[in-house]
């Protein structure tokens, strides 16, 4: 699909049927990605235009996808300073490690430790192929 003059790729099937009793969560892990992310787990049947541009990236545009561990850091800041209940992010390149998803949720559960928010559930939801993480806080 074309987003002003730029290609990008959509999947808007990914999720269906994933969702189980969370139909209130909508999956934005495949909109308007680069062909190079699309690519680690789709394979197109045709030739499609190419697609290079992240501005129009779901997490790039609401601000919530990052390379360094200190901006993610303080965007979940941001989030518990909020009182918010849903953490989500996109961690890019060396970011994308296996332990970055208990890293923030260790993290938010010290913070609203220190807030005597104690008792609180930690549910997670991630597509480490795309480096995409969902935790939320009950």
């Amino acid at each position: 699909m074309n987003i002003g003059e730029e290609p990008y790729q959509l999947d808007v099937t990914w999720d269906i049927g994933t969702m189980g009793q969370s139909k209130h969560h909508i999956a934005h892990d495949y909109f308007n990605l680069t062909d190079e992310l699309m690519n680690q787990d789709h394979k197109a049947d045709s030739s499609l235009p190419e697609c290079k541009s992240k501005k129009a990236n779901y997490y790039v545009q609401r601000g919530c996808s990052f390379q360094m561990r200190h901006r993610l850091m303080a965007y979940i800041d941001r989030l518990i300073e909020k009182n918010e209940r849903i953490y989500e992010f996109r961690a890019e390149g060396r970011l994308n490690k296996v332990a970055i998803e208990k890293e923030v949720a260790d993290h938010i559960v010290q913070k609203l430790h220190e807030q005597e928010r104690s008792s609180v559930g930690i549910k997670t939801c991630s597509n480490r192929e795309l480096g995409i993480y969902r935790i939320e806080i009950s």
